[in-house]
């Protein structure tokens, strides 16, 4: 880890404490103890165990999408770069920061970097494609029917807002994939760009390299969007799994604390949330996420246990995400320095 990745774990971790402290500060009282002691302390098990089991349907999505270009990539090697992938993704604003490593592990499976990187992007896609259309499905029933809770009006803009940069930004790569010849294009001109400081021999040289790996991109690609239906298909089958799994696990939690699970209400909260997360604000969404996650849920969880529902999440989805990818990072980094090969 270099120093800017230290420099930003340690401000997304300082970030998270200050506002998971202030929440437990403002919201225990004698009623929250007594509800701590009688939750269920096997249904917050099986919270963390739900959440371990979409790891590995994101290991299992990267298996079948690399399986449908021709890849075999064993099953405990994507479900190890899953691991580190997280921890990268929890210090990185928008979760970008795992993407390399995805793609870097792949290309150890013996996947070329332009497959692999089309693989990768396109797990970007069918997420996004299933987050857009429940953010859309959520924000019409929400229009149409309260559920019974009164949402408050700045909440409902800014999930408007962060469903429409979403959708934006979709459409943007819808572009380019369907433009190869723009694509192309801006690819070779910020080389020019980039490298402008090079002799013309090494700048040419490096140019049309990067224009191959584009190329080759393009052409994995088109085939996902094109010939390999069974690609796109397993990929948005198990994008749905994923985060249908991270939604219920929530209502899991209120369950454990004693509370109503509203499974509806809960997983329109979680795919607004979600969405909102994706702005690039803060390094793994570090305060934004506990601040919604309190803003919405603060509509059905009494205020006492706010706090507490808010931490218990944050260990699972956050705190076991840094700690289950470091261990595999370091996984990584040992066999990296042994020499080992990934077996394929």
């Amino acid at each position: 880890m270099d120093k800017i990745q230290k420099r930003l774990l340690l401000i997304s971790l300082g970030i998270s404490f200050t506002v998971l402290f202030l929440f437990l500060l403002f919201t225990i009282d004698v009623g929250t103890l007594e509800a701590l002691k009688a939750a269920n302390i096997w249904l917050i098990l099986l919270a963390l165990l739900m959440h371990i089991v979409s790891i590995g349907f994101w290991a299992l999505r990267i298996v079948f999408m690399s399986k449908s270009l021709g890849y075999k990539v064993p099953f405990l090697h994507a479900f190890n770069l899953v691991c580190s992938n997280q921890f990268l993704a929890a210090v990185t604003p928008s979760q970008v920061g795992g993407e390399p490593i995805r793609i870097y592990e792949l290309s150890k499976a013996k996947v070329p970097v332009a497959d692999a990187t089309a693989v990768v992007l396109m797990e970007r896609v069918f997420d996004a494609v299933v987050l857009l259309i429940g953010a859309m499905v959520s924000l019409v029933l929400l229009n149409v029917t309260s559920f019974g809770v009164e949402i408050p009006d700045y909440m409902m803009v800014l999930s408007y807002f962060s469903s429409a940069v979403f959708l934006a930004v979709l459409i943007l790569f819808i572009f380019a994939a369907k433009k190869p010849v723009w694509g192309m294009a801006v690819v070779g001109r910020a080389a020019g760009f980039f490298l402008r400081k090079k002799d013309a021999a090494k700048r040419e040289a490096t140019r049309e390299k990067l224009l191959s790996a584009v190329n080759q991109f393009y052409e994995s690609l088109n085939y996902f969007m094109g010939k390999s239906k069974y690609g796109s298909f397993v990929g948005l089958f198990f994008s749905a799994l994923f985060w249908v799994n991270e939604f219920v696990l929530v209502s899991v939690l209120l369950l454990a604390l004693g509370l109503e699970p509203y499974f509806a209400l809960s997983f329109l909260f979680m795919i607004l949330i979600t969405v909102i997360l994706m702005i690039p604000i803060t390094p793994g969404g570090a305060g934004v996420a506990e601040v919604s996650m309190a803003g919405f849920f603060s509509l059905i969880v009494p205020a006492n246990l706010l706090g507490v529902f808010v931490l218990l999440w944050r260990l699972i989805i956050y705190y076991f995400n840094l700690a289950s990818g470091f261990i595999s990072t370091m996984i990584i980094l040992r066999r990296e320095a042994k020499g080992k090969k990934v077996k394929v």
